[in-house]
Formats: C-alpha cells, structure tokens, sequence
C-alpha cells in the first residue's frame, strides 16, 4: 500500500482469485477509512487475475461499494482498477 496525499494505491502480486480478494477488500476497506474522499486505486497490473475476480473488482469500482459482508455501513468508496493492460477502470 502507497499513501501519496489523497490517493492511496494497492498493488496486488501472485494470483488473484474470488476467493484470495477478499483479503484486498479488507485492505481496501482500512485505507479508505484513513480519509473521507481518499482515492483509492487497486493495482492488479502485476497480477495473475481470474476473471471473476476481475469482474467483482470492476463491479465494486462501478458502485462505489465494498461487497456488504466487508463494509456492512456500504461506506463510498472512490475507487478504480489498474489491469495488465495498464489502463485505469473507474466509475
């Protein structure tokens, strides 16, 4: 995790999976409790991403929402995706 102001970038390395995101969304989730309005980037681009999880990913960033079993107050969250293919998905 790299805090720089207001922008917060994760980088995730290894193999991503449905399962093992769960853990980023936790990380996600303390960063953004760091400060109102932090954006949060996720940097996947050095990762082996299963789709689904890519697809999970994209979803959160689209609805600005943790999944409720992470962030049950479904708290805003400005965040966006960094894939492999180095370009930036967000809302």
């Amino acid at each position: 995790m790299d805090i720089d102001g207001a922008q917060v970038r994760i980088t995730a390395h290894g193999r991503l999976t449905s399962r093992s995101l769960h853990a980023l969304y936790v990380v996600a989730r303390r960063a953004n409790a760091l400060m109102h309005g932090l954006a949060l980037e996720i940097d996947v681009s050095g990762a082996n991403v299963d789709p689904a999880a890519m697809e999970a990913l994209r979803r959160c960033s689209k609805s600005r929402r943790l999944p409720a079993l992470i962030d049950p107050q479904q708290s805003d969250v400005n965040i966006s995706v960094r894939s492999s293919a180095d370009t930036v998905m967000a809302a």
